[in-house]
């Protein structure tokens, strides 16, 4: 991996380029870099270069050469459903129903990403949802992380390997950290870095992703849990732009016996801890001179939150 210190990668963020460094704008080179910001946390940062987002239901196949990169996206449900509302490519998940807790949303169209606030739902009308549909573009639901270059907050002080889709000046890429760290640290970060945007992926036990650093490289597992990979329903892919988005491969069943545990950010060490990861995350609020904007950023199970 190659390495740059946060005020270097801050100073790159400003060229008027499409990419967040020269060599970004090379297809095939989806080869990590890595940031380190004052918190001292090191980042590892996934460029979109001139490759597309794409947002899928049914596990991709990893032989796959043009799909370059691959994690999970939205949270997965006890009952192995996406969680939130839902549409892949035009086509709305069975059974998705907006989930008021998530305060943000993103729709891929084309192979680009615009994440807006959901305002407890509000902004996800039928008209929206029907127009992604009709364009045959993605959308799913998360928390909103930085919106407008402001970090949110959050209650939740639990600490887990963090994962997020950003929009910087004029690009995209996905950042992970390198260890556990709180939403406060993963946040604020994030715009230090210099994300406008950002867009939480679901981690803990649901981490596992993997990337190719070109389309004739191996396949590099990334994540640190990886205990509940075949219980993932959801992903976001970053692939070459002349495939077809829907050339994946025949979704993966799940098992009907198998464990309901929590749906996020649960690792190994810490099983016991589950069942309450989610739930103690608290509304993300966005600090404006005078007033707060709420993102309602909680989790399925608000009704267990504690105060």
């Amino acid at each position: 991996m190659r390495f740059f210190h946060c005020k270097s990668i801050l100073a790159i963020l400003t060229i008027a380029s499409a990419t967040l460094c020269p060599a970004f704008a090379y297809e095939e080179d989806l080869t990590p870099r890595e940031i380190t910001t004052s918190s001292g946390v090191t980042y590892s940062l996934y460029p979109q270069g001139n490759l597309k987002f794409d947002f899928v239901t049914s596990r991709p196949a990893t032989k796959k050469s043009n799909i370059l990169f691959c994690i999970p996206a939205a949270f997965t449900t006890p009952s192995n459903r996406v969680d939130g509302i839902c549409i892949s490519n035009g086509e709305p998940a069975s059974a998705s129903v907006v989930n008021k807790n998530l305060g943000g949303a993103v729709v891929i169209d084309r192979g680009d990403c615009k994440f807006f606030p959901t305002d407890k739902g509000l902004k996800l009308t039928s008209v929206l949802l029907k127009d992604v549909q009709k364009k045959r573009a993605s959308l799913f639901q998360q928390f909103l992380l930085v919106h407008e270059g402001r970090a949110a907050t959050f209650k939740d002080k639990t600490k887990f390997q963090r994962r997020a889709i950003c929009q910087f000046d004029k690009s995209f890429g996905v950042i992970e950290s390198d260890k556990a760290i709180d939403f406060a640290t993963f946040n604020s970060d994030l715009v230090e870095i210099g994300a406008k945007e950002a867009l939480y992926c679901d981690m803990g036990a649901w981490d596992e992703g993997w990337y190719r650093p070109s389309p004739d490289s191996k396949i590099v597992k990334i994540g640190k849990d990886r205990s509940l990979t075949a219980r993932q329903s959801n992903w976001l892919l970053l692939r070459k732009a002349d495939e077809d988005s829907t050339a994946t491969a025949p979704k993966v069943t799940k098992k009907p016996g198998a464990k309901k545990t929590a749906e996020s950010e649960t690792p190994t060490a810490t099983k016991a801890a589950e069942s309450k990861t989610r739930s103690t995350t608290k509304a993300a609020e966005f600090k404006t001179p005078g007033a707060k904007k709420t993102a309602e950023s909680k989790t399925p199970a608000s009704k267990n939150l504690k105060k």
